[in-house]
């Protein structure tokens, strides 16, 4: 509008989907709000540009052939001279640029249309590289928003299997207790029992399905462990930064910080379900702290060994009990909030390393649990 001497101005922009210039910007003396007007290809003076290509002065709206008879009779143009000017790059159409009403109230002129033209370029490289740039952000954003329905549905998944898991850690310890007394009486009648008798034959078959029952409750067990006997390779690093991702939720709701300093390019070790290991010690750590603190986590590779340590501030473990965290069924919660199995399973996950698995902690302090991975 400076460079032209022009009080009205608009541009259009291009709708590629429709085929239809729709009004982004508009400039008049008259105040009038036409954002959003739309216009087809090929139709009125912008439409026409947009389809043809090339920038149009028009010096007289009465006599100029640009303008068709029909035109002429049906709009009533409160400017006599106009210009409406492409906005391209590279050939790519991307809207139309229109100015009317020259200031000394005179038809715009060649010079003025050179100057307009060769700031449309301007605006065509600059429309351009922004339509490219949110055409890649937008695509980025989608890609973004499916990878965060599939992490939620990994969520979901590792929250129905930790439900499970707690399910199936009580429901043995509930089993395994009278299993064993059944187990032990029926062991003491079969010795007891004249061979070849019946009632011996009848308490073999009784301890036969007692075993099964006993290697069910185990597998159970095992299933609860995520089977921990897998076979691969798994990265350390990868495996703690998604058990950290799987409690991401709770690290908001209890304000926790998390603090990562993980070394690059530690060895990949084979998959005996350490996974478990840091989602039981992560989890442990978020309940220790239920009104907010840090956690902090560290890999590195030492001398033949690998050592993790993974540290928390919270409410820390009293000495008087600090030998017995790692017993079966030994646990300080509440009813119902744990199953007392969870560092049990890591101390047994960690032996299958014939690595080290050890705690410091003082009480309000926080705590700190150590582990070793020997690489041999």
């Amino acid at each position: 509008m400076t460079a032209a001497k022009a009080r009205s101005a608009s541009i259009f922009l291009l709708d590629k989907e429709k085929q239809e210039l729709v009004l982004e910007i508009s400039r008049n003396t008259r105040d009038i709000e036409l954002e959003g007007t739309r216009q087809r290809l090929g139709e009125n003076v912008a439409g026409k540009v947009a389809m043809q290509g090339r920038p149009v002065l028009v010096k007289d709206t009465d006599t100029d052939p640009f303008l068709a008879e029909t035109e002429r009779k049906h709009n009533n143009y409160r400017s006599k001279s106009f210009l409406s000017v492409p906005v391209e790059f590279m050939g790519n159409l991307l809207g139309v640029l229109n100015l009317t009403e020259k200031d000394s109230g005179q038809s715009f002129n060649d010079q003025d249309l050179s100057a307009v033209v060769d700031i449309s370029k301007g605006i065509g490289f600059t429309l351009y590289g922004l339509q490219d740039y949110l055409d890649k952000q937008q695509k980025l954003n989608q890609d973004l928003l499916d990878e965060l329905k599939s992490l939620k549905k990994s969520i979901e998944e590792h929250k129905s299997y930790s439900s499970i898991g707690r399910i199936v850690g009580n429901l043995v310890h509930e089993l395994n207790n009278p299993l064993d007394g059944v187990m032990r009486y029926v062991n003491l009648a079969y010795d007891c029992a004249e061979e070849n008798s019946v009632v011996r034959e009848y308490l073999g078959e009784a301890r036969s399905g007692l075993t099964r029952i006993a290697k069910i409750i185990r597998s159970l067990l095992d299933f609860s462990w995520t089977n921990s006997r897998k076979k691969g390779t798994i990265d350390l690093n990868l495996a703690i930064m998604e058990s950290i991702f799987t409690h991401s939720h709770i690290f908001v709701c209890s304000n926790i910080e998390i603090k990562k300093y993980l070394e690059e390019n530690l060895p990949q070790v084979p998959d005996y379900g350490i996974q478990l290991v840091w989602n039981n010690l992560i989890k442990n750590a978020c309940d220790a702290m239920p009104d907010g603190g840090i956690l902090t986590v560290k890999t590195c590779r030492k001398n033949d060994s690998i050592e993790i340590s993974i540290s928390d501030t919270g409410k820390g473990i009293s000495p008087d009990i600090r030998g017995k965290i790692f017993e079966p069924f030994f646990t300080t919660k509440k009813m119902g909030q744990g199953t007392g199995i969870g560092l049990a399973v890591c101390s047994e996950i960690i032996q299958r390393y014939r690595g080290s698995l050890s705690v410091e902690s003082e009480p309000d302090r926080g705590s700190t649990f150590f582990i070793g991975l020997p690489l041999s």
